[in-house]
């Protein structure tokens, strides 16, 4: 398998995106089957990749892996547009390239798809306080973090009557 940079992972576009980079090289294996109307790739991928932890903004590592399988048809077996409506099956389909298969891009997907949309650095992070910004990971800044936003204070009088109105 081609050895992806350890310096960053290639965005969905093309672009190297800065906030995601290798941790360790990918791992796995994959398996291509010819089949009657393309090829059935069938694989596992293994990775960590280092993101910034969406709670207390440190640098983190991310276990990825995926187990997966995708077909690629040859344009000949596509069905036409009006004949037929997309279903989930349909979401592991592609068509099979004239110039053939980047083993690259179906590694590279499979890890920007297993990607957490809200990564933690441990699960029991307690991010950043919200007024002075310290990590309270390391301990609790002192801060009274239960005073209400000061833009809310006129709602606090308000006591909607819930009697009026009901028949």
């Amino acid at each position: 398998m081609e050895q992806l940079s350890p310096f960053g992972l290639q965005g969905p576009h093309g672009e190297a995106e800065q906030e995601v980079r290798l941790a360790s090289a990918p791992k796995g294996h994959l398996f291509l089957q010819r089949t009657s109307q393309g090829i059935e790739v069938t694989g596992s991928i293994r990775a960590a990749i280092a993101l910034t932890c969406a709670r207390c903004l440190k640098e983190c590592t991310v276990p990825i892996a995926s187990e997966f399988k995708e077909y690629f048809i040859l344009q000949r077996y596509a069905p036409d547009e009006q004949d037929k409506e997309l279903v989930q099956d349909d979401l592991d389909i592609s068509f099979l390239p004239e110039e053939g298969i980047e083993l690259r891009d179906i590694v590279e997907e499979q890890m920007w798809l297993n990607i957490p949309m809200k990564p933690l650095c441990h699960e029991s992070c307690k991010g950043l306080c919200t007024i002075c910004g310290a990590d309270l990971n390391s301990g609790e800044c002192g801060c009274d973090r239960h005073v209400g936003d000061p833009r809310f204070a006129v709602l606090k009088g308000f006591k909607p009557n819930l009697t009026q109105g009901r028949r």
